[in-house]
């Protein structure tokens, strides 16, 4: 059997979600999990699952050493760059096993050898569990000097490594959208080069595996039992990723002194009864009833004109590849321009929802963020516009 490992490095307090990885880690006892962490909290750890403590200082002194660079990032978020580089970077880990793959904490995992299969694995050196780009918080990697410099084939990378800013290398350079809808990572123009570009311009001499295996997003009717991960009882999973539930602001951040041996995964909360009611009550009426109350707020925000929204700082906001405009008009009320700079949107601050605001022409609205802003959308999904 092909020996796996699986890495990860998470630096700061470790967030609700993470004790359900790690029960979905234990009930996979063949993979070996290693994860780099300052966290000091005591808990029970799983036997297969390793916890070494890590600062962002040790990151910068150990990738700095491993890949001959001078690295001095300063945010952690960072790190998500150097994922193709973990082979590298934690060499010393991944002795002795046939693959080392990268995985984030927010993943509850069903059976990762029924979707990891050996004629899977004896047949592709990197394997991807979403099929329209690398899946950078689950991608698998051959254990091999070819594989493991992979990265170096990216003309950018030690501008990448060597940078504080974010180029989602581990994936595909931000063109989400593109590669989503299918056009070629190659005829997208894109800052820098990502390891999607490398895998595609190296299918010659690598075999890359592009497949879908997981559920994304707030689908609900997800259900993890004694660790077979299924959707409406009727698909068997990879993993669920928590990346768009954690910050919905209708979803509920469930805390369990213990993780029970079944659940159910519903849009916005977490439970361990069988009963629906309470995924009715949270998926429909709850939210519902809340979108309500924004609506009522940014009715009477707009009505009585009181609460013109001023402190957001001019600039350029951007998520992934898109790119919007916040500025000032003469009575210095921000406004937002989206591409075409000569349509302005006056933004409002709503009364009773002190940290949102809204788009007086659109009625989309915003929840404030520290040096950036989220567009929420009906379902309570944000997409998070940062200062550039």
């Amino acid at each position: 059997m092909n020996k796996i490992i699986l890495l990860n490095c998470y630096l700061g307090k470790l967030p609700w979600y993470f004790d359900f990885f790690l029960k979905s880690c234990e009930t996979n006892p063949s993979i070996d999990f290693v994860i780099f962490s300052d966290d000091e909290e005591e808990r029970e750890i799983p036997k297969n699952v390793k916890i070494i403590k890590f600062t962002l200082e040790d990151f910068n002194s150990l990738a700095s050493q491993k890949l001959n660079l001078d690295i001095q990032i300063s945010s952690a978020y960072k790190i998500c760059d150097f994922k193709p580089a973990f082979g590298v970077i934690f060499q010393d880990q991944i002795s002795g096993y046939d693959f080392w793959g990268v995985c984030d904490i927010d993943l509850v995992f069903g059976r990762i050898r029924e979707f990891m299969t050996e004629e899977l694995l004896d047949n592709f050196d990197v394997i991807s569990v979403k099929d329209s780009f690398p899946s950078g918080y689950f991608l698998l990697f051959r254990n091999n000097s070819i594989v493991n410099y992979l990265f170096e084939k990216s003309k950018d990378y030690k501008f990448i490594f060597t940078s504080n800013d974010n180029y989602c290398f581990d994936e595909c350079g931000g063109a989400y959208d593109e590669v989503i809808s299918g056009i070629n990572i190659l005829d997208v123009p894109t800052e820098t080069e990502s390891i999607h570009h490398v895998l595609v311009k190296e299918q010659n001499n690598i075999r890359v595996h592009f497949d879908l295996f997981i559920i994304e997003g707030t689908p609900g009717k997800i259900k993890w039992d004694n660790g077979i991960l299924s959707y409406k009882n009727e698909y068997e999973v990879l993993l669920y990723h928590f990346s768009s539930y954690k910050n919905n602001i209708f979803a509920v951040q469930k805390r369990w002194k213990k993780i029970p041996k079944s659940y159910y995964i519903d849009k916005y909360n977490v439970r361990k009864s069988s009963n629906i009611f309470f995924a009715k009550w949270t998926d429909h009426i709850n939210p519902n009833f809340k979108n309500f109350l924004f609506r009522t707020d940014m009715f009477w925000s707009k009505k009585l004109n009181v609460t013109a929204l001023r402190n957001l700082e001019k600039g350029q906001y951007s998520y992934m590849n898109r790119t919007v405009f916040i500025g000032k008009n003469a009575k210095q009320q921000n406004y937002l321009c989206y591409e075409n700079l000569e349509n302005q949107f006056d933004l409002t601050q709503m009364i009773f929802h002190s940290k949102y605001f809204f788009n007086t022409q659109t009625k989309h609205y915003y929840r404030h963020e520290k040096n950036s802003f989220s567009q929420v959308f009906l379902d309570g999904n944000l997409i998070k516009y940062s200062k550039l």
